[in-house]
């Protein structure tokens, strides 16, 4: 009698992990999305915000570009399903951005998840993002473009209108952490160069390199110094506009 039910058992744990089996090779990566903020709605619906298909970029490396990958799935397996995300361009290799493991309830009515990913661009041209069910050979290609923007510099209409406006935004901070240690450093954009830095803050070097004084780390600091003056560039611009 005894092993009649060790028998059953087994059974039943097989025909378990053959539906789970079935199941996971049937996943349906379904569409993705990528945005810079996610939300969830009172009744539980996903808002995204700014969705995007490129990035814009002042210098390369870049620095790390932060933002979200909507996914949405169908027929996973019961239990828990992980999806790995990773990276290439052109014909490099893969790099992976991150591991995001999904628990599917009994009835897969289909899931919509977020993943927060992060990455330093190389190089500018087409990317793709890859997301891969583990164990399965379901992949869900999705590309991202990098564009190179010119160098905002402000004519000499729009720094005088600085001038004559100094409440306007002129000047913006940035708080950089060293990646190898540590140790922070507060680096200011102003556009209009009579002014000068408080005790503390640093201006940004022209070739973009700044060697920690801790550890000797050199930071890339010139994406970062164009992504300032830019903001500092369509502030003068909108205002200028509104005046009219």
């Amino acid at each position: 009698m005894a092993k009649k039910k060790v028998a059953k058992k087994k059974l039943g744990q097989r025909k378990k992990q053959a539906v789970s089996m079935n199941r996971k090779s049937g996943t349906n990566l379904s569409a993705a999305v990528f945005c810079n903020a996610v939300s969830k709605s009172e009744s539980g619906k996903t808002n995204c915000r700014d969705v995007f298909t490129s990035f814009l970029a002042w210098a390369y490396p870049t620095s790390y570009r932060s933002w979200f990958a909507i996914l949405t799935l169908y027929n996973l397996p019961p239990g828990t399903t992980t999806i790995v995300v990773s990276i290439s361009h052109g014909r490099g290799k893969k790099t992976t951005l991150a591991k995001a493991k999904i628990k599917c309830p009994p009835e897969d009515l289909g899931n919509i998840i977020n993943i927060p990913l992060r990455h330093k661009f190389q190089n500018e041209g087409l990317y793709i993002v890859h997301f891969n069910v583990v164990g399965t050979t379901k992949v869900l290609k999705i590309p991202l473009n990098v564009t190179t923007r010119p160098w905002p510099k402000l004519t000499k209409k729009e720094l005088a209108f600085l001038q004559n406006n100094p409440s306007l935004l002129h000047s913006i901070r940035m708080v950089v952490k060293c990646s190898n240690c540590p140790s922070l450093y507060t680096f200011e954009e102003n556009v209009l160069a009579e002014e000068k830095l408080e005790n503390g803050v640093l201006p940004f070097p022209d070739s973009g390199l700044f060697k920690c004084n801790n550890c000797g780390h050199k930071l890339q600091l010139k994406d970062i110094q164009g992504q300032l003056r830019s903001s500092i560039k369509m502030s003068v611009i909108m205002f200028r506009k509104g005046g009219r």
